[in-house]
């Protein structure tokens, strides 16, 4: 008997784990935690149990994840300025760094 989740088959019911959320979002590990604890977020499944009945893996459903991402989050896209064609991007002043301080 085969006891391994797999994630990496296509189909409608696949499932993600908390890493794959975190490489598939463009934010910060701790931004993507807060985010799976808010209350309107899609449930996780068990998708293992321990001999004890203790979940050992857990996963979201990609569709679920996915109407989550259509209602809630904005496209990279959107966050762009609209620029003329062949005008260059206007970057953000260089910080300068600061002397450390000796003791």
């Amino acid at each position: 008997m085969n006891t391994t989740a797999t994630t990496s088959h296509a189909g409608p019911d696949r499932f993600l784990t908390v890493p794959e959320l975190i490489e598939r979002w463009p934010i910060g590990r701790n931004s993507t935690c807060a985010l799976l604890k808010s209350p309107d977020f899609p449930r996780a499944m068990v998708l293992l149990r321990q001999a004890n009945g203790q979940p050992r893996s857990m996963g979201y459903r990609e569709a679920d994840i996915r109407a989550f991402e259509e209602a809630h989050m904005v496209h990279a896209s959107e966050l762009e300025p609209e620029l003329a064609p062949g005008t260059p991007a206007a970057l953000p002043p260089a910080k300068r760094a600061q002397p450390r301080r000796s003791r």
